[in-house]
């Protein structure tokens, strides 16, 4: 489904969805801005699918105080309470509308079971409520399969209403696109408190292990960037644990102490999501709840596990760090060019829209290394829904205990560039929140 029969567009619905990350809130404010100078009426629904569905919705334009556009008029933040709004919103960490991890039912490949899902027809009442004419859903994995669903539903019984699904995710786990908004302000975090761990760990005259656990279910995008530590303070990790590769403990354990011959602080950074050859994870999976996609909803332990192990069998001080959600929501660490391309893509999602597009997913597409250079594409939703984008082998070296040069050569222009925050006496300021 890429393109619908002619159909003017006049009220554009945006939610949020899935986990939060620094750089959501800049795509949302890419849609506002383009959708409004567009003359276009902008709702939100608050705590994505879910809320829609408890006809949670929002007008955008009042919310943030915009003014109608006017022909010629120079955007002033200093004299314009909209213009101020829209730019500490992209400023503004977690997901300003509200997130949902709420799955909607299959669909068959026929009319006739969508038209008695009660869920379908519910959705449908409500868009035609609020007389929506388009629907942009920012998420990661599972948002992309509730847009697909979605357009798949609006094709089945014939309606107008074009969906196209705006990027995002830490984990840059998203096929269809270079790279996720999101990931790059991450990677930035995740690279510096690496580097600033690196220094605290060296500054006594003793032998000691420090495990940094970075998110990362099922692929170790976020944790390969804490390689770039070597950029920061000289230093790489000594050893990058992915999930792309099955962990052999006693191997690593058996690396570790080789390392400790050598060097008195050995750092490694682990992903949450790393596993023993038979799947199976370093902590008690059963342990922990899963949430309507199967997901495990509460992911971790992998660090304090491994440093236990390196206490219990090498016999020294070592510590397991766990980064957690600072990674989605430290804004003090985002990167400009995360940012730009998130607050692009929303853009770039109102224009597919106003160009027919539908059930397509907008995506960054790198076209060099050196300068940095992308351009703005999109990807049938269908294709991109439900997968996950590993990190590939090539980038991961041979032992499976760190990552290669071609890490760094992807990882670098993401993190580029430091945003500077809208700040009072010295202190950033976030939107407020809704009420």
């Amino acid at each position: 489904m890429h393109n619908t029969s002619e159909h003017a567009i006049h009220t554009i619905l945006v939610g949020q969805s899935g986990g939060p990350t620094t750089a959501i809130n800049a795509s949302l404010a890419g849609i506002i801005r383009a959708a409004h100078d567009q003359g276009l009426r902008v709702l939100g629904m608050r705590n994505g699918i879910q809320g829609f569905l408890e006809d949670n919705v929002i007008d955008l334009i009042e919310a943030l105080e915009l003014e109608k556009p006017k022909l010629g008029a120079l955007k002033q933040a200093g004299t314009n309470p909209g213009e101020k709004n829209l730019q500490l919103l992209r400023k503004t960490p977690s997901s300003w509308l509200g997130s949902c991890r709420f799955k909607l039912p299959e669909l068959a490949d026929n009319s006739e079971s969508t038209a008695v899902s009660p869920i379908y027809q519910q959705i449908d009442t409500q868009l035609k409520k609020y007389q929506v004419d388009a629907v942009l859903y920012i998420g990661g994995n599972d948002s992309m399969d509730t847009t697909d669903k979605l357009s798949r539903y609006f094709a089945q019984v014939k309606s107008a209403v074009r969906v196209v699904g705006v990027p995002k995710t830490i984990d840059n786990d998203l096929e269809g696109t270079d790279h996720t908004p999101g990931f790059g302000s991450a990677a930035r975090f995740v690279a510096s408190v690496t580097a600033e761990l690196t220094r605290d760990g060296g500054v006594y005259n003793t032998k000691n292990v420090t495990f940094i656990e970075a998110m990362g279910r099922d692929a170790g995008w976020l944790t390969a960037a804490g390689t770039l530590a070597q950029d920061i303070c000289g230093t790489a990790p000594d050893f990058v644990l992915l999930p792309e590769v099955p962990l052999d403990e006693h191997a690593l354990i058996s690396v570790i102490e080789q390392r400790l011959r050598e060097k008195n602080n050995v750092i490694v950074v682990v992903s949450e999501g790393v596993h023993h050859a038979d799947g199976s994870f370093l902590f008690n999976a059963k342990s922990i709840a899963v949430d309507t996609f199967g997901h495990l909803a509460a992911q971790s332990g992998t660090a304090q596990y491994l440093s236990q192990l390196a206490k219990d069998q090498l016999g020294v001080k070592s510590r397991g760090i766990e980064l957690n959600t600072l990674q989605r929501c430290a804004s003090h660490a985002a990167s400009k060019v995360d940012l730009d391309e998130a607050e692009a893509l929303g853009a770039a999602g109102v224009k597919a829209v106003l160009q027919g597009k539908t059930g397509v997913m907008v995506g960054v597409h790198r076209i060099s290394n050196e300068p940095y250079t992308t351009e703005i594409r999109t990807t049938p939703v269908a294709d991109v829904a439900n997968k996950v984008k590993l990190v590939p082998r090539e980038m991961i070296s041979k032992d499976g205990f760190n990552v290669t040069d071609a890490t760094l050569t992807y990882l670098r222009p993401l993190v580029a560039g430091m945003e500077e925050p809208v700040s009072v006496d010295g202190l950033p300021r976030f939107l407020a929140e809704l009420s």
